[in-house]
């Protein structure tokens, strides 16, 4: 009985957790909506932290856009990075840039900006990433050049 009433009480705290995160995703979205994005932030990281793999990417591109945040690439790698994970497709472009631009807090790797920009063309169908992966390989901008070290100041 008692491995029951566990079991029980673990799947009441997973529902909860679901009804919460996507409250919170509803929420934030509406925020964001009304370009209020510094409200928006924190709503949609819970949700996100919570496990809503939605909310995962919309803080990845807010961290990327300085947001309601200032711009943090190397965290937005980490929020795609967990999309991915959870199932989304899509965003290996979105990782191919930032690794083959760099800054923000991420350093430039343009090995891992050519892995991300395969699976977009491969996986995700991307047509935009084979043009990226030409542009990679030719060391084109923005590619290309001497890496530029951003300060982390929100986008206007």
């Amino acid at each position: 009985m008692l491995p029951f009433l566990k079991n029980l009480i673990g799947l009441n705290k997973f529902l909860l957790g679901k009804i919460q995160d996507e409250r919170l995703y509803n929420e934030a979205m509406a925020f964001m909506n009304s370009n209020e994005f510094n409200h928006a932030f924190p709503l949609m990281k819970q949700s996100a932290d919570l496990g809503n793999k939605h909310a995962s990417v919309q803080v990845a591109m807010m961290l990327l856009k300085g947001q309601g945040a200032v711009c943090d690439w190397h965290s937005a790698g980490e929020y795609l990075q967990l999309a991915i994970a959870k199932g989304i497709s899509n965003v290996h472009i979105n990782l191919g840039m930032i690794y083959g631009i760099g800054g923000y807090g991420l350093k430039r790797n343009l090995e891992k900006a050519e892995f991300h920009l395969n699976k977009a063309l491969t996986e995700d169908g991307d047509v935009d990433a084979e043009q990226m992966l030409q542009m990679l390989r030719k060391k084109q901008p923005p590619f290309g050049g001497k890496e530029h070290i951003r300060p982390k100041l929100p986008w206007k």
